[in-house]
């Protein structure tokens, strides 16, 4: 039998559609079956005839080997080892064939890989899409199932925070081996290679891990990852955190690229939680500030209406400010200063004490009062600016003198805040500070001194001892304070009438000067030259005891010359030594330091130089020296004349000093300086005329009466007794609680006064009082505790004036201004002519709230809005005190009215124009009646 070639081809075509029916569940094996067909059609054609004539041998083969075929075929693009090697790998089929199978296991390899990109995302966006959690809780769990789900080993997710102007990374979520880490870790922008991605936004695959770098530990030991991927949660190339993962195996593309698209999905929810996180404290503060703003329209509603209470408690202080500046000014030096340091007012207080007139203290400025040249100002820069607490200067009076002033600067500022001028309120510490001076000198002697000083209180317990007491008696400081001085110095050889002498004159707070005989600690006796002085303080109370002791043991022992003992007194006293003619012959430094002489200038000349000119002529000068030479003693106080022609008070001794036949040959006198204590008797007395002075003063301005401290009345004047129509007797009982209203009497607040009265605390303010008839009767003044020696107070003054008819008169306007306030609208504008405050009947016509009316300008109320009205206006205002004029003015709903408007100027203390006040009167148009009209 003989095959054509078409036979052949189509034998062929007919065996492949047999099969590829055979086959026809199976679309891969159909479509090869008819690839083979089409292969053999064109195998049939190039063949030649005797290959063709072989077919039939080889179809058998084929059909043989074809079932074997079919079962590789079925298997093709499967993962694992495949059987080919019943194929013959050298011919088409086989190579077809394989070619097949590649292709088959990288679509299914491709599409595996697509699949689980698909799946992952869809589980990460539906984890993402029902979080209820913050950040942190979130990061866990996408932490969590992304190391599982990419077969990594571990992984860290750190997030950008920010805080004010620090921006860093923090890890706020780690999992490692199915369990998640906690760790609190920081990375800063830019640091290693997870700040690194931060800033270059791009994946960062680490195939090469430095060691150390990360770990990762089993239970088997440590070991270096083979792969780290870095992958920034961006988002419209804003970066939102890394997403940091470690792996032994390294991470595909296909994983690669899932990673990028899920961070850009986790980065977009973590910009909507912390936009929603903003959100939520925007809304958060919207509330507060509402909240807030509702108080303040509150608030700002009680302050209107405690505005008119407020002025009136104004009115109150400002009367309490007078009566306080009024008693500042009659205790202390008040000076006010420019901001120039220029004196431009002065009391005076302050005048008498530096010895000018109030008018010459104007041409002084503050550096007189300070007593030097500031320089470049720094003491007034800073009395401009801040107050300062009252400081030591010292200045100098018109004669010279030193004046010691304790003085405190205060800046008294305008109402926009800068210095208008400068009070000081001064002090003169002259004398105080002259004490201090001399204590000090007194202290520098005791200090350098070999004699023993003791300072002992007023009951003669000792305060205080220095070096020479010490060394004199060989007791401590310690082991001798708080006792008296004769209970461990004196002892059974000590001379008992000394002893009765020196207390006898301490009792009477006298100067003491004896020798006693004294004991050191060990028991050895030695005599000493004592002088004890009282110290009394400004009110003559005494304060302690200055005791000097001089060691005259071998003086005693030897019987030397008196002048011995007579250097050891003289260092406590002042000493001088006349012949009986009066003529000096010595001096001591104590005498020359009172007097301001030099020693070669006394010596010699004669004891008329240091008297007045009328005593030295007065027969009682001659008198007294012939006394003198007759041996007679003169202990009194002495008026004598300094250097400089000032007086100085001597109290001491002229002591005649007689020679070994009993006659006297020259006067030695004792004296210690007691102009201070002359000054303050003087001062004194002086207070007390001023003090008289001013009681007259008052008593004839103002109302004034006395009452125990139980509330009886005492004593009163005669403007108190015109007033209230009291008529005080000697057998008269009159209470406090009898003259006031009944009303008040019921009032906590007068038991409260009076107990506190009793305590020694002042009153001032307005109170209210009845006469006989009871009529009320309005007061202003003060109730002031007066104390006795101790400081205890004993009785009260009441100092007052009464505004009984400014009270009427104040009832009566106050009346007038309700009435006009309840009748026609009434505005306030600024100065600038912009609304200020407005009454109810007002608000009621513009129907405006006060926010609304905050500021308005004037022009808003008018039907036409010029602002030249209220421009006019304010121009006239400048003429006279008030304007009239008909305006048509429109409220909110666009209704208008004509009111005939008066304006009036406001004006404050300093005459500065502080508001414009608008009356508003209603114009009523009357038409004429119609005559025609029937009713």
């Amino acid at each position: 039998m003989k095959f054509t070639n078409e036979y052949v081809s189509t034998v062929s075509v007919l065996l492949c559609i047999v099969l590829a029916e055979a086959y026809i569940g199976n679309p891969l094996i159909t479509s090869v079956l008819v690839l083979i067909g089409g292969a053999l059609c064109i195998y049939s054609k190039y063949k030649s005839k005797q290959v063709i004539e072989n077919l039939e041998a080889e179809a058998k083969s084929v059909k043989d080997g074809m079932s074997e075929a079919s079962h590789v075929i079925s298997n093709l693009g499967k993962a694992g080892e495949r059987n080919f090697e019943i194929l013959d790998k050298d011919t088409e089929l086989c190579r077809a064939i394989l070619n097949v199978d590649t292709d088959m296991k990288m679509f299914n390899e491709a599409e595996h890989k697509r699949n689980w990109g698909i799946e992952g995302l869809a589980k990460f966006s539906e984890l993402l899409r029902s979080h209820e959690k913050n950040i942190r809780e979130l990061s866990e769990d996408i932490i969590t199932n992304l190391v599982r789900y990419v077969s990594a080993n571990q992984g860290g997710l750190f997030v950008h925070q920010k805080e004010d102007e620090d921006e860093y990374l923090k890890l706020t979520a780690c999992y490692a081996y199915d369990k998640v880490r906690i760790r609190d870790k920081r990375i800063e922008i830019g640091q290693g290679q997870i700040g690194q991605c931060y800033l270059e936004k791009e994946t960062v695959c680490l195939l090469d891990v430095p060691q150390g770098y990360v770990s990762i530990t089993s239970g088997l030991g440590e070991a270096t990852p083979e792969n780290v991927i870095l992958v920034p949660l961006k988002l419209n190339e804003k970066i939102y955190g890394v997403i940091e993962l470690a792996s032994f195996e390294i991470f595909s593309d296909y994983k690669i690229k899932f990673l990028e698209q899920l961070a850009e999905n986790i980065a977009s929810v973590f910009a909507s939680m912390r936009n929603n996180e903003k959100t939520s404290h925007l809304l958060e503060e919207a509330q507060v500030l509402t909240t807030e703003l509702q108080s303040r329209e509150e608030e700002m509603r009680q302050n209107v209406e405690q505005l008119s209470a407020t002025q009136d408690e104004m009115q109150r202080k400002q009367s309490e400010l007078d009566g306080i500046v009024g008693a500042i000014n009659n205790a202390m030096g008040v000076v006010e200063l420019n901001t120039e340091g220029e004196i431009i007012y002065s009391n005076g207080i302050i005048s008498n004490v530096l010895g000018y007139s109030e008018e010459e203290m104007k041409s002084l400025s503050y550096e007189d009062l300070i007593g030097y040249n500031d320089g470049d100002g720094v003491l007034l820069k800073k009395i401009q600016n801040v107050q300062l607490e009252a400081s030591h200067y010292k200045a100098k009076s018109r004669t010279g003198q030193s004046k010691w002033l304790t003085i405190s600067f205060s800046p008294i500022k305008d109402y926009m805040g800068g210095t208008r001028k400068i009070l000081a309120l001064t002090r003169d510490i002259t004398a105080r500070k002259l004490q201090e001076i001399e204590f000090e000198k007194l202290s520098l002697v005791a200090d350098n001194t070999n004699n023993a000083v003791i300072i002992s209180d007023k009951n003669g317990c000792i305060e205080y001892v220095n070096k020479g007491f010490t060394e004199m008696t060989g007791y401590s400081e310690k082991e001798v304070y708080g006792k008296k001085p004769g209970d461990f110095l004196q002892g059974e050889d000590t001379n008992k009438e000394t002893v009765k002498r020196v207390r006898e004159a301490l009792a009477r707070k006298e100067s003491v000067y004896e020798e006693i005989l004294n004991y050191t600690k060990s028991g050895e006796s030695y005599w000493i030259s004592m002088a004890i002085n009282p110290v009394f303080n400004d009110e003559g109370q005494l304060q302690r005891y200055i005791s000097i002791q001089a060691d005259i043991t071998e003086t005693k022992m030897r019987a030397v010359d008196y002048s011995s003992k007579l250097e050891a007194i003289s260092k406590s006293n002042a000493i001088v030594e006349f012949d009986l003619e009066g003529n000096i012959l010595e001096v001591n430094d104590n005498f020359l330091e009172i007097f301001g002489y030099e020693r070669n200038e006394l010596v010699g000349q004669h004891h008329s130089l240091l008297v007045s000119e009328k005593e030295r002529g007065s027969s009682g000068y001659i008198d007294f020296w012939k006394d003198l030479r007759k041996g007679e003693v003169f202990n009194d106080e002495f008026l004598r004349i300094k250097k400089d022609g000032d007086h100085v008070w001597l109290k001491g001794i002229y002591n005649p000093i007689f020679d070994y036949t009993g006659r006297p040959y020259k006067v030695i006198k004792f004296v210690t300086d007691i102009t201070h204590q002359k000054i303050l008797k003087f001062e004194k007395r002086k207070q007390e005329v001023e003090l008289e002075n001013q009681m007259e003063a008052i008593n004839k301005t103002i109302a004034s009466a006395e009452f125990d401290l139980e509330g009886y009345l005492k004593r009163s004047n005669e403007i108190f007794d015109g007033i209230t129509g009291i008529e005080l007797t000697a057998t008269s009982k009159i209470h406090y609680s009898d003259i006031i209203p009944p009303n008040e009497l019921l009032k906590p607040q007068t038991e409260l006064m009076w107990n506190n009265l009793k305590e020694g605390k002042f009153f001032s303010g307005e109170f209210k009082l009845k006469d006989p008839k009871g009529k009320e009767l309005w007061l202003v003044g003060t109730f002031n505790p007066i104390n006795d020696i101790d400081g205890n107070p004993y009785k009260v003054m009441m100092y007052a004036q009464f505004t009984t008819q400014e009270k009427e008169k104040q009832k009566e306007l106050n009346g007038v201004v309700g009435a006009m306030k309840n009748t026609t609208p009434i505005i306030e504008l600024h100065p600038d002519g912009t609304y200020k405050n407005g009454n109810n009947l007002f608000m009621d016509f513009f129907g405006y709230n006060r926010i609304e009316l905050r500021r308005k300008p004037f022009a808003d109320f008018l039907s036409d809005h010029s602002p030249k009205v209220i421009r006019d206006v304010l121009t006239e205002l400048k003429k006279k005190p008030f304007v009239e004029v008909e305006l048509e003015y429109v409220n909110s709903d666009g209704e208008t009215k004509v009111f005939k408007s008066t304006f009036s100027s406001i004006f404050d203390l300093e005459e500065k124009l502080s508001k414009i006040v608008v009356i508003m009167i209603e114009r009523v148009v009357v038409s004429k009646p119609n005559h025609h009209e029937r009713f």
